[in-house]
């Protein structure tokens, strides 16, 4: 059994404190690829695959040939369509595919396992019990400047539509269901707020 001390927010002083938890784990990574893999793999799924040119059916124009085949003094040609003219297909153009690849499950829990043991492992993470019931963008706002986070990732349980929306209009933060959290977006944002109640039920879980 380890004990760490982990800081929590008080989002109506925007400020710190510190409470201790026990883990029944170390901190240690287990695998520096496999968070590699993860993210290729996240980055490789967001890309929309959506870059295409024309083939020679789908250029239009005419289909005669240029001019003859013999005596001109030029090269044969078949069509203005070629990929040598102006306006012509594009030879070995890129098409509609996707990009995305299959990855085994335990790779990618191993991943996000390791990610939020470093975060800890940092004291990069702090945990929030109660945000309100307000729309205040300024209260999270305050905890960033007053405890010189860079950027925040507050991950919740959906229950608090305030916090959502609050942290909508800051640049450097985002808000994620506890259900959507990946092995990018921890390592995105500098410090990981996180809800008491996800915390000791799901994160310490996770790491365990």
């Amino acid at each position: 059994m380890t004990s760490l001390t982990i800081k929590t927010i008080d989002f109506g002083k925007a400020t710190l404190g510190s409470k201790v938890v026990d883990i029944t784990s170390n901190l240690e990574i287990e695998s520096a690829k496999s968070v590699a893999y993860v993210i290729r793999w996240q980055l490789a799924r967001r890309r929309s695959g959506s870059a295409k040119t024309k083939t020679m059916a789908e250029i239009s124009g005419t289909t005669a040939k240029p001019w003859k085949q013999k005596g001109t003094g030029r090269a044969r040609q078949g069509s203005r369509r070629s990929v040598q003219f102006v306006g012509g297909r594009t030879c070995h153009g890129p098409t509609l595919r996707s990009f995305d690849f299959s990855i085994p499950k335990k790779i990618i829990s191993i991943a996000l396992s390791d990610v939020l043991r470093f975060k800890i492992k940092e004291n990069k993470v702090a945990v929030f019990s109660d945000f309100g019931t307000e729309i205040k963008t300024s209260k999270i706002s305050a905890v960033l400047a007053n405890n010189k986070f860079a950027s925040a990732l507050i991950i919740h349980d959906g229950s608090n539509p305030a916090l959502i929306k609050s942290a909508k209009n800051l640049k450097d933060v985002k808000a994620i269901h506890a259900k959507a959290i990946n092995v990018y977006d921890i390592l995105n944002f500098d410090h990981l707020l996180v809800d008491n109640k996800i915390f000791e039920s799901k994160i310490l879980g996770v790491i365990a």
